[in-house]
């Protein structure tokens, strides 16, 4: 019978978008979703340019499978919108957002 091990399981996906502010659209979308505390996997979000990078860390295998295809669901759900309406907006690096925003008042703040 084989042994099993007791290490951990990771896995790092590099996923390149057609520009960075797309991989940043990304990012944003799917890193508000944390894992949830009774879940056994550890996921972080990073951006490198225009590739989105994802790693995950797992106590057993089928934790890991589970992650990566339910973060899958997720990105595909994310590129169809993309597709479906990133040509109606403009694409901005968040920095400009910011700047762009700088000393804006949100229409329910009252003075």
């Amino acid at each position: 019978m084989p042994q099993i091990s007791a290490k951990p399981y990771e896995s790092t996906l590099r996923l390149p978008f057609d520009t960075q502010g797309l991989a940043e659209i990304a990012y944003r979308v799917l890193s508000v979703d944390k894992e949830p505390r009774r879940n056994f996997v550890q996921k972080t979000l990073s951006l490198e340019l225009d590739v989105l990078v994802v790693h995950f860390y797992a106590d057993q295998v089928k934790n890991l499978r589970t992650a990566i295809s339910s973060f899958f669901e997720a990105l595909l759900l994310c590129q169809d919108t993309i597709k479906q309406f990133g040509n109606a907006v403009a694409v901005e690096p968040a920095e400009a957002q910011e700047e762009n925003n700088a000393g804006a008042q949100s229409s329910t703040d009252s003075a």
